[in-house]
Formats: C-alpha cells, structure tokens, sequence
C-alpha cells in the first residue's frame, strides 16, 4: 500500500524553504599559493592545467570579462592569491579580459558585467551579501584561504563560511601542511572538471574545504590533496579536501509551480500526482513532471526527492 505519512506532510505543509535558481558556479581553495607565480614557476604545466580547468568551469571556453579583487599583500617579495602575472597572463591566452581591483563600487549591478569574480585576502563590509546576490543571480566566484591576512586559519575560516555555508561549502579552521617553501603535493584522481589532468598542486599552509552538509548534490569536492610525508598533519590523515565546487542548477527539482521556491504551492502539485500514481494516467500533467526518478510512477521515492530541498541550503 502506497502510504504518505501523515507527519511527514504536516512537517512539508508547515516548512517552506525559498530556493532561488540559477547557473552560477562556485570555486573554494585552500590555499593561496595554487595559482600563483611560484606555483607557475615550479610546475607551468601543471598550474597551467588548473587555470584551463578553472576557465573552462566558468565560462565553457568562451571569452569572458573577469574581476580580481584582492588586498592580499606580498609575502617575501612573492604575489600570491589570484594576484599573480602568471595567471593574468594564462587567462589573457585564453580570450578573457583581465581587470584587477579597478575602481568601482562593489555591488551587483557592477558584478553583473563580468563572468566571474576571483577574491583572496580580505575584503570590505558588505562584500558577502553582494557575492551571495551575485552568485544567485547567474554569476561565478572563485575565493581562496590560506591567505593569513585574518591573522588565523579560524578568523579566515569564519569570514567567508558565513557565505561559503548558503552554498554547502566550508573552509576547515586550521592550517595544515608547511615546508621551508611550496610544497609539491600530489592529488587524487578526479572525475570533477577542475580535478581534470591535474596531478598535482603547490601548497603552503593551507585550510580544508569540505561540503556542508556532506549529502548535497550540487557540491563536490573538486580536488583531494595527499599529504603524506608533509607536517603537520590534521587528524583524519594525509589525504585532505582543498577544492571544492557548487553548480547551482537552472531549475529546482521539485519547484514544480517554476516560481524559484519548493514550498506549500509544489506539495499541492506533487500530491495531486501522487495520488494519480501512474504517469500513464490521462489526468496527469504533461511529461509527468513530479516523477523525479522517471520510472513512471510518482510514489514515495519521488517524494524522498521532493522533500530534500527543505534540507539542503541550496534547492536540487
């Protein structure tokens, strides 16, 4: 027997969860020596590689209009952060026109003239909720930490979760791996675009990135790094996450009313389906647009699907 618990539809009637829809993608980094001119000096090919992937992730290989903002200073006469020549100069081969700090107002209505926006280091008042808006809006934003200029791995960390975690993603709050330079730390085979050929990375103290909760779908850990050998070390081992990425869909599933939200409206849409149950029904909607797992029934495991959007910070 089919059987909708009757606290699980009190529990869908009561809660209601906005989810804004989008195309806008997400880049987290650990640490801000990846991209720059020390990393492309001590492995091009493979700095390089993380570039493409990067560029590649945002625009589908199409010339963009890019935005580096950063107040990230030099450490030892060294640009680090997405301050690099090395990078400029990559994303230049690859069409994209390159602006670094220009003088306009950060807000959203300037964000929106560019592909994507590259941030390190701190920034000022304001700037999370303009990302936030940004990124909802369609936009792509890369953020790296590791960068110190809080003064901690936990005051980097707790300045950029408060966005990160609207997004499902985090940086860790401590600060892992040092050697008298860069550190050349291999990594694991990926099936995400920006793992794609990648090898290796440069590192230098850096913080994890990991996925909040660890069930969304929408985020992945893009890159793993194996530390072995390298201290200090956190204590879940040598294997660390330090890249992670979020695809906010076009369209939510379950936003079946196509207003950007999954609340009480789609309940009353999917129950309607449900109690019709086969697709093949005449009276069912076109396309039958409540069988998430298209099996062509709508039943309890379309409704598990259903639900997770009141869960999760972002919509399916």
């Amino acid at each position: 027997m089919r059987v909708l618990s009757c606290l699980v539809v009190l529990i869908c009637s009561m809660v209601s969860s906005a989810c804004l829809a989008g195309t806008g993608r997400l880049i987290a980094i650990g640490d801000e020596w990846l991209l720059s001119d020390l990393a492309f000096a001590a492995q091009p090919a493979q700095t390089t590689q993380l570039t493409d992937n990067i560029s590649k992730f945002f625009t589908d290989g199409s010339p963009s209009r890019m935005l580096v903002w950063s107040t990230s200073p030099p450490v030892g006469g060294n640009v680090r952060g997405v301050l690099g020549e090395g990078l400029k100069n990559r994303m230049k081969a690859l069409g994209h026109t390159w602006e670094v700090n220009p003088n306009i107002a950060f807000t959203v209505a300037n964000l929106r003239n560019y592909r994507a926006i590259f941030l390190s280091g701190g920034w000022p008042a304001g700037t999370l909720a303009t990302l936030e808006s940004y990124l909802r809006d369609g936009g792509n934003v890369l953020v790296m930490a590791g960068t110190g200029d809080w003064g901690s791995a936990a005051a980097e960390a707790n300045a950029w979760n408060p966005f990160l975690n609207k997004f499902g993603l985090a940086f860790g709050d401590t600060w892992f791996a040092v050697g008298g330079g860069l550190l050349n730390v291999p990594t694991l085979s990926s099936g995400n675009p920006l793992g794609k050929l990648l090898t290796s990375v440069q590192w230098g103290y850096g913080q994890t990135v990991e996925k909040t909760p660890a069930n969304n779908p929408l985020v992945e850990i893009a890159v793993y790094g194996n530390f072995s050998g390298f201290s200090p070390l956190l204590g879940t081992g040598p294997v660390q996450p330090i890249i992670g990425t979020l695809n906010i869909t076009t369209k939510c599933i379950g936003d079946l009313n196509e207003d950007g939200m999954v609340d009480d409206a789609d309940f009353v849409i999917f129950l309607q389906a449900y109690n019709l149950l086969v697709c093949d029904d005449p009276a069912m909607p076109v396309g039958c647009p409540s069988d998430f797992n298209q099996d062509g029934m709508v039943d309890d495991a379309d409704f598990t699907i259903f639900i997770q959007p009141y869960d999760l910070p972002i919509c399916l």
